[in-house]
């Protein structure tokens, strides 16, 4: 068994001796949408507001609301919070879910004092946080909406909200705007100055960033955005080496010139420093001080969720090329940087996963081991007293499937058996690939998510007439609004979608 199971295996044990609810990334994690002020912890739950009013007193309430410390005190007490549904499911299923996948990673583990002392009514500092920045976004992927990218609400604005049916089979609307303003996920209608969430971001920035040990940036696009700049800046200029950093990005800024500006940061901040932490024992020097990166590393999490004309289909705006050629310069450029392929495993995601991955494991053979070895930055200091900073080899490049949900009519159980096939023959090209310590192969973690997947697809199967419709229609308004034709990139689908 891998370390992230083994990881999973002590997690489990402690999370059960406190009840059989309980998830540390509900304390140690969070995800902050800083456009219109919604906020959830992990990605999983459904997002909710955060208390504008609160913020004045306790910028930390853009993650300890309200909400979440009566979600906690439920889990404390052996109780499934509602909106933690994703992983009940799973759990359910029978199969080991994100709940306690994510208790095991380091940063939940580190977190577990904080988490003690806080229960479910203090204040606690997350370790894990990703943030929104921005809508701003040159893409419109299929799932995605208005109030995640300004290229979505530009094209409902343009041709209206996406018919689709209701329960009932009457006609509805998907992606109406006046309904996400209502639901008060729409972008807060302010210059960024005066948005009160970014506001009270940066004003417990520098308290957070104390005991932050992983940092996401996502959006809209970051690279779009100044404040994914200025973070980067900080960081320079205020060290940390125990942090991860990493950015969710498209690889297609609608300009290169923000793409070379994003490398020229990321080497900068590969440049070795020597400074001393008062508040951080280094155990691998025996004092506080530190030769290091600004960081412990920085990970690039390219959204792709298939491979070349199916993946621009998916994510229109999209360039494959283009991407491809962005992920080779962020991994031969730098050396501190890992890239995550994160597939959001959808209908049309099902039919390549085969050459997915044969993409990803391309990659590894040119990062392996033997390839990468060992990289030396001399170290200039005016004693000249330090030998070169080592960069050792490791797993450079990672993936990742979480299930769509949303839209409901795009997620896999909408397929009917005869497609089960493409994730089987996904599953046996992996056994067929094992990682043997190369870095070339797949990990028996990522072959259960996969497994995972095509579980969660045969037990919650639901091919209703209403959702085949609903995926008809959806992609054929997708046709007629974007110029494409889905029937020439996924064929497979034309006789189960033209069966009435």
């Amino acid at each position: 068994m891998s370390i992230y199971n083994d990881s999973a295996d002590v997690a489990e044990n402690q999370l059960n001796r406190i009840s059989k609810s309980m998830c540390y990334a509900k304390w140690a994690q969070v995800s902050m949408h800083l456009t219109n002020g919604m906020t959830h912890s992990c990605y999983h739950p459904p997002t909710h507001k955060i208390d504008v009013l609160e913020l004045e007193k306790n910028p930390s309430a853009l993650h300890n609301t309200k909400q979440k410390k009566e979600e906690r005190r439920q889990m404390l007490k052996g109780e499934r919070p509602k909106g933690c549904s994703y992983c009940w499911k799973i759990e359910d299923a029978g199969a080991r879910s994100d709940r306690i996948y994510r208790s095991g990673e380091y940063w939940a583990q580190n977190a577990r004092k904080d988490i003690i002392e806080s229960l479910d009514t203090g204040n606690v500092t997350p370790r894990y946080v990703e943030v929104n920045f921005n809508q701003a976004c040159n893409f419109k992927c299929m799932y995605c909406s208005p109030h995640l990218s300004t290229s979505w609400e530009t094209e409902i604005n343009q041709h209206g909200p996406i018919k689709i049916l209701d329960a009932d089979g009457n006609v509805s609307e998907h992606n109406n705007i006046q309904y996400l303003t209502e639901q008060g996920l729409m972008p807060l209608k302010v210059s960024q100055k005066d948005n009160p969430y970014l506001t009270a971001f940066w004003r417990w920035w520098p308290e957070l960033y104390k005991k932050l040990e992983v940092f996401r940036m996502t959006g809209g696009e970051p690279l779009m955005d100044a404040n994914t700049f200025k973070v980067l800046d900080y960081i320079h200029e205020n060290p940390n080496a125990w942090l991860e950093v990493s950015v969710t990005s498209n690889m297609c800024p609608p300009d290169q010139k923000l793409m070379d500006s994003f490398i020229q940061k990321l080497k900068k901040l590969e440049e070795i420093q020597i400074w001393k932490d008062d508040e951080r024992f280094n155990p691998g020097s025996g004092n506080h001080w530190y030769v290091n990166m600004a960081l412990k590393n920085f990970s690039m999490f390219v959204s792709l969720d298939s491979v070349g004309s199916q993946a621009e289909y998916i994510r229109t705006g999209l360039d494959y090329q283009v991407m491809q050629e962005n992920v080779e310069r962020v991994l031969s450029e730098t050396c501190n940087t890992n890239v995550t392929f994160i597939n959001t495993f959808n209908i049309l995601s099902v039919f390549g996963v085969t050459d997915y991955l044969k993409y990803v494991l391309s990659l590894r053979k040119k990062y392996s081991r033997d390839n990468q070895g060992i990289k030396k930055i001399p170290i200039y200091d005016k004693y000249n007293t330090h030998p070169d900073f080592e960069v050792h080899s490791r797993q450079r490049i990672w993936f990742d499937i979480p299930l769509l949900r949303y839209p409901d009519w795009m997620a896999i159980n909408k397929l009917p058996q005869e497609f089960d096939k493409y994730l089987e023959e996904a599953i046996q090209y992996m056994r067929e690939n094992p990682e043997t310590g190369d870095f070339v192969g797949f990990y028996d973690f990522e072959i259960d998510k996969v497994q995972r997947n095509l579980d969660w697809m045969r037990e919650h199967r639901d091919v209703s007439d209403q959702h085949r419709k609903n995926i008809r229609m959806h992609f054929e308004q997708h046709d007629s609004r974007r110029n494409t034709n889905y029937r020439e990139i996924f064929p497979e689908l034309i006789g189960y979608l033209s069966n009435d």
